[in-house]
């Protein structure tokens, strides 16, 4: 392990895209900007890493203007900060008879959650991502494909996102 880290002086964020799909971890990915060049400074704490059980897509459900679906393969949520706030909510859905996504959507609850044994007090528990007012900008789902067919969706979003994360015992943390 190296005892270097970089450290960014007078940085932020000026994107962010967090994804989530079935049988794969939860992905959130920063996109960080400063005025000034990374310094590399010397770091001599070591910290115990922890393996195992992760938020997954696989312990996530999806509900859009309150009716819970299945056919929800992932999503990708994204902002970027380049001229204003520009949100997306890509969502990747396996086509089924009868109905599918609309194309306004009112609200979105992505709730995920670790299912284990034990949980150590405000470690682990259940977040909760809301997403509102949300307009159906592409359908861009291959019809013609061979095998199973995943179609991704992008909205844009006009409302507003927030995030609840609870503990294990259903207290409110953020």
């Amino acid at each position: 392990m190296s005892n270097e880290r970089k450290l960014y002086e007078g940085c932020r964020v000026k994107g962010f895209e967090l994804r989530i799909m079935r049988e794969e971890a939860l992905k959130l990915k920063l996109d960080i900007c400063g005025e000034y060049p990374a310094m590399i400074y010397p770091y001599n704490d070591n910290f115990v890493k922890e393996t195992g059980e992760r938020f997954s897509g696989d312990c996530i459900k999806y509900r859009i203007n309150g009716k819970e679906y299945t056919n929800i393969y992932g999503l990708t949520l994204s902002a970027k900060k380049e001229g204003g706030t520009k949100t997306e909510l890509w969502i990747r859905r396996s086509l089924e008879q009868g109905s599918d996504l609309p194309e306004i959507i009112d609200e979105v609850t992505i709730t995920a959650q670790l299912l284990r044994d034990k949980y150590e007090n405000r470690y682990y528990g259940t977040f909760r991502i809301t997403i509102k007012r949300l307009v159906l900008t592409a359908d861009e789902t291959d019809v013609n494909s061979s095998g199973a067919v995943i179609g991704p969706l992008r909205y844009y979003v006009e409302g507003v996102v927030s995030v609840d994360v609870f503990s294990s015992t259903g207290e409110t943390i953020a």
